[in-house]
């Protein structure tokens, strides 16, 4: 696979700046995952998703957590062209048990393109109750391939564990699928912080695993959690600049500062971030 030379981070999505190393393109990518509450047609008027869209057009690529349908990502797409932007999307068939979901990735066009389109990741067993999302793409000289996931909530702490330590194998085997892509991202709502061992010893296990986000970080519009992050190998992922954060658009990009909180937790569940 051919590589790039640098990734940035920046985080509030979680966001990540890749440099792709092709003279005719910009040089660097900003990637983020945004786990977006409810995120349906229904439940967004035009106010509230310009909000959203006025934090979206600051990535090129977003991997989108609780996603309730495709509708209101084809009115953003429509909404970001009214703002210079062109983006496309992929978007997963509906996961879960009970309430259904998607999962979707948002991109650039101009800086992102689809090598390999989305699947939902095979689950016979039932481990997960919103099974993982995953597709490759390519900016520039970089190829990767990224994970989105949102783990159960459920009853208990113990289910929450039950699903994070599946996630290992869920890595591993999307990583096997192709011998020649090896930089691969996990990304999306884990429904745990990062210092539980019990949840994330099995990814800590593979090689140069790592995670952007530690705390005292916070991810949630709240300060309450750090549940949102990003993991990959950093043997392989070469190209990351070591420059990440957490997206605060709640302080920074709405009319009243820390008390927009308030106003913005139904539109939105965590902060973004990104690499």
């Amino acid at each position: 696979m051919r590589k790039l030379n640098m990734i940035q981070v920046v985080l509030l999505l979680i966001v990540a700046v890749i440099y792709n190393a092709e003279p005719t393109t910009p040089e660097t990518v900003k990637i983020a995952s945004w786990n977006i509450r409810i995120f349906s047609d229904g439940s967004r008027d035009d106010t509230e998703l310009r909000h959203i869209c006025q934090t979206l057009k600051d990535y090129d690529f977003i991997a989108i957590v609780e996603l309730r349908d495709a509708t209101v990502l084809q009115r953003a797409e429509s909404m970001l062209e009214t703002m210079g932007k062109d983006y496309n999307y992929q978007v997963s068939d509906q996961v879960g048990r009970g309430v259904k979901e998607r999962y979707a990735f948002l991109y650039d066009k101009s800086k992102v393109a689809v090598i390999e389109t989305g699947k939902i990741f095979s689950d016979p067993d039932d481990v997960f109750i919103r099974e993982p999302y995953y597709a490759t793409f390519r900016s520039g000289k970089f190829d990767f391939t990224i994970i989105a996931i949102h783990v159960i909530w459920g009853d208990t702490v113990a289910e929450r564990r039950a699903e994070s330590r599946s996630l290992a194998k869920v890595y591993n085997q999307v990583q096997e699928m192709d011998p020649y892509e090896q930089d691969v991202i996990l990304t999306g709502d884990f429904n745990r912080e990062p210092n539980d061992t019990e949840s994330y010893t099995p990814l800590r296990n593979i090689s140069s695993m790592t995670c952007l986000f530690t705390l005292p970080q916070k991810s949630h519009i709240k300060d309450s959690s750090l549940y949102d992050n990003i993991w990959f190998q950093a043997d392989y992922l070469r190209e990351y600049t070591g420059i990440s954060g957490i997206d605060r658009f709640d302080e920074t990009d709405w009319e009243h500062g820390n008390d927009s909180c308030e106003n913005v937790n139904r539109p939105f569940r965590t902060r973004s971030r990104g690499i």
